[in-house]
């Protein structure tokens, strides 16, 4: 398959899962640390938690459906990730030391370079693997490639939910039964559930042509999902409820995508704004503590949405200007980089 020019509607997409992420860590940073149990502004709180739980799945879900048709992979890409994890990393620290007022730690700074970030790390590694993944996935039928997604669902999503649930229900411990590794489901933040949405992502990608686009369904399937979430978070476990291996998240993620994939327009804002993206995934937390959050969600559910719709996409937009001055600043450098490694993209991907 030829490289897939990207169309607005999934750059808009990945505008709203980063807000999505935003909202997620709103939440889950500062305001259920403050809110009651039990209260209007907890309900609304959980009903937004279940909406958003699918954005990390979501980014690796378009990733496999641009990345499934090419195997052609640049050493740049994984390194300019680092590189703004670094820098990000190390601008928070300096300006967390001057708002609180802290002196300066050269061991605190060190460590704040380090990049030690999950989703870059998971990322990284399933994007240099991804050629190969393709290669193997070409030699499969649309019906063959269909059970493997479905075992994939199966074994690394149903069943170790249903041991996760089991387990918190009876307090006993399934380490050995779990298809994952020994010590549980990790909660989906694992390779294994990368692989995983990237193999839907490309499924998606590979069969949209003969697949009906039902946008309207989906969305009415995505709200049962998300209710269902509510009740299972409201009802004691959280997270279970929020562990991206969830069926019920990962199928939020299918059902947004094919929600944005049925619409069809281009806008040179919406696609300029989406490369904001990452660096408002690294740059977001930032700004949560300072934004009165603990003030907002103890009082009017009115106000707190009010605050919530106003600061979310002013942290993008914010994050978005900073991303425009990085990349102002880095992308000749990052251009010179890229043809100096030539002979190692030629290492990291295969020739067809």
């Amino acid at each position: 398959m030829a490289e897939k020019t990207r169309d607005s509607n999934i750059e808009l997409l990945r505008i709203l899962t980063i807000c999505g992420v935003v909202v997620l860590h709103y939440n889950g940073n500062v305001a259920f640390n403050y809110v009651a149990a039990g209260s209007a502004n907890f309900y609304i709180l959980n009903v937004l938690e279940g909406l958003f739980i699918c954005a990390v799945n979501l980014f690796v879900l378009i990733s496999g459906y641009f990345l499934i048709g090419t195997t052609k992979r640049r050493a740049v890409k994984a390194l300019e990730l680092v590189i703004q994890v670094m820098i990000i990393g190390a601008g928070k620290y300096l300006v967390t030391c001057i708002l609180g007022g802290n002196g300066l730690s050269l061991q605190s700074l060190v460590g704040s370079v380090i990049p030690n970030n999950y989703y870059v790390t998971l990322y990284i590694t399933l994007y240099l693997l991804s050629p190969y993944l393709n290669i193997a996935l070409q030699k499969l039928t649309d019906k063959q490639y269909g059970i493997l997604v479905v075992m994939n669902l199966l074994l690394f999503s149903v069943w170790p939910t249903i041991l996760d649930t089991v387990g918190a229900a009876t307090g006993y411990v399934f380490n050995g039964l779990y298809t994952t590794n020994s010590g549980g489901s990790q909660n989906g933040y694992s390779l294994i559930n990368f692989v995983m949405m990237y193999l839907i992502g490309g499924y998606l990608r590979r069969t949209e042509n003969s697949r009906k686009q039902k946008p309207a369904a989906a969305a009415a399937l995505l709200a049962v999902c998300v209710g269902l979430l509510f009740v299972w978070q409201v009802a004691g476990h959280t997270a279970i409820a929020r562990a991206y291996c969830n069926p019920l998240v990962i199928g939020e993620a299918v059902l947004l995508f094919v929600v944005f994939s049925g619409l069809s327009f281009r806008s040179r804002v919406v696609n300029s704004l989406a490369k904001g993206a990452f660096t408002c995934f690294l740059l977001h937390d930032l700004f949560l503590w300072y934004i009165g959050i603990e003030k907002v969600v103890t009082g009017n559910p009115a106000v707190m949405l009010v605050h919530m719709l106003i600061s979310v996409p002013l942290i993008f937009l914010a994050s978005w200007c900073a991303w425009k001055v990085y990349d102002w600043v880095t992308a000749p450098v990052f251009r010179w980089i890229g043809r100096k490694l030539t002979a190692l993209d030629r290492m990291i991907s295969v020739d067809c």
